[in-house]
């Protein structure tokens, strides 16, 4: 496909390494020269620096041949400008972010006049995330797939889970129905086999009914209380959304921001929210602020080491629940050695976004765990898919792809290597090191031909339960 990314900071420079991986043939511009020069020496792309909104430019960077153009800028009134002018000149598909809160509103009314097909807002997306960390009634994270029917939860594996500790996945007892399909140890993601040995510090992500994920939650033990209060430290678009969201379900909502004037805007519009003119990495202001008795503490301010340290200072005051937000992909292994029970990152949530948008059809969903390492795609097979008919241990997945479940005539299936593909099935797919490209080409799910070719030392490679 033929794509323009408009804006090359840190998400189009991310979007833009994706989609060359994939195979996409780009089309960049950026008013800044420096940038335009680095991405030609690091990726095989045409680059051109201009002016994402001038409609000149636009046409002579032979915007007009593009099937697709996504713009993301640092200014809302570019991207959306942009987007109008590519839709005059015949683009089939735009994409802009959009983040100050009141185009964001506006804009809901006006995308389509405006020609724009799919609107991104990092910092609004982020917060429904958060929100529904903190919302969620299980004791472990876990992320909804194939209409909530099945879900995968992620469990960090502590030195009291007697019944994982230095078990070994075959060992394991637990509820019929659940897929162990990877295993983050230091930051780094394996695809276990059955001799695999779990230890203490180990992430699990477990595919599974959403009856069966219950039942594993009261294997952890781990009772979470309903939150009722949440600290935020930094009032910045995050902060905003997701204290007006959670102050709208009745949530006691509390900011700490250091800018004296952003506190005065933040109190003007969020009557129910206490705003608190101070410095969060104040241990005296935390304290006397409750930290210690607050159900939730969210880091999100533009720092990530201050929002992971400061994260991780409320927990050891008796925070019950911290998350932060983390932007560089090198601090993910931060994550789980810190104790830091999550970790967002609105770059991850904006690329989900836009390649499973790019995708579109049959990709219904795409999450990116671990900056990226894997990922987990929901998409269904096409009848006339050439694995329709084939059992799974005769696909020749590659080593790192999994098929965690599949949803057929309303029923979920925790599939074993005698199952066989239908065609309309929907699938689960975990992977790592795989493009979300590989993936529909192995299931023909885009329109490449693609012969799978048995393998069957691959067979296998996770641990059914």
């Amino acid at each position: 496909m033929k794509i323009t990314i408009i804006g090359v900071g840190k998400v189009g420079l991310e979007i833009a390494r994706r989609l060359v991986e994939e195979g996409h043939d780009l089309t960049i511009i950026d008013n800044d020269e420096n940038k335009i020069n680095r991405i030609q020496e690091e990726m095989d792309v045409l680059a051109f620096c201009g002016n994402g909104s001038s409609a000149l430019t636009l046409k002579n960077c032979g915007v007009a041949e593009s099937e697709l153009v996504v713009a993301v800028t640092n200014s809302d009134e570019i991207n959306m400008i942009a987007c109008l002018l590519a839709k005059k000149l015949g683009v089939p598909r735009t994409i802009a972010r959009v983040r100050d809160p009141d185009h964001a509103r506006d804009f809901e009314i006006s995308k389509e006049e405006l020609g724009i097909d799919l609107v991104i807002n990092p910092e609004f997306a982020a917060a429904l995330e958060i929100s529904r960390l903190l919302s969620v009634s299980l004791p472990v994270y876990t992320e909804p797939f194939a209409d909530g029917k099945v879900q995968m939860a992620e469990i960090n594996v502590e030195e009291g889970h007697r019944e994982f500790v230095n078990r070994r996945l075959m060992e394991l007892h637990m509820p019929k129905s659940c897929l162990i399909v990877g295993i983050s140890r230091q930051g780094k993601m394996i695809v276990p086999g059955g001799h695999d040995k779990i230890l203490a510090g180990d992430t699990l992500y477990i595919l599974a009914h959403r009856d069966s994920v219950n039942k594993i939650c009261a294997k952890v033990k781990k009772k979470r209380q309903r939150m009722h209060s949440v600290m935020i430290l930094g009032g910045g678009k995050i902060g905003f959304y997701l204290a007006e969201r959670l102050s709208a379900r009745g949530m006691v909502v509390k900011i700490i921001e250091q800018n004296e004037q952003k506190c005065r805007e933040l109190a003007e519009r969020l009557p129910f929210v206490l705003i608190l003119n101070g410095d969060g990495t104040d241990v005296d202001l935390l304290k006397r602020e409750g930290v210690g008795e607050t159900d939730g503490f969210v880091a999100v301010t533009g720092m990530d080491e201050e929002n992971l340290l400061i994260a991780l200072l409320a927990k050891q005051m008796g925070a019950k629940r911290v998350i932060a937000k983390v932007s560089r992909p090198s601090y993910a292994p931060l994550v789980e050695r810190l104790g830091v029970d999550a970790a967002i990152s609105p770059r991850l949530i904006t690329i989900s976004e836009i390649l499973r948008f790019i995708r579109g059809g049959r990709l219904l969903s795409l999450s990116l765990l671990l900056n990226g390492q894997a990922e987990v795609v929901e998409l269904i097979i096409p009848a006339e898919s050439r694995v329709v008919g084939r059992s799974l241990e005769r696909l020749g997945l590659p080593k790192g792809v999994i098929i965690g479940a599949i949803l057929r005539d309303h029923k979920i299936i925790v599939p074993q290597g005698k199952d066989v593909i239908h065609g309309h099935d929907r699938l689960v797919v975990f992977a790592v090191g795989q493009t979300v490209r590989t993936i529909e080409s192995l299931f023909d799910v885009g329109g490449k031909d693609f012969e799978p070719k048995p393998d069957f030392a691959n067979i296998g490679s996770g641990a059914a339960l």
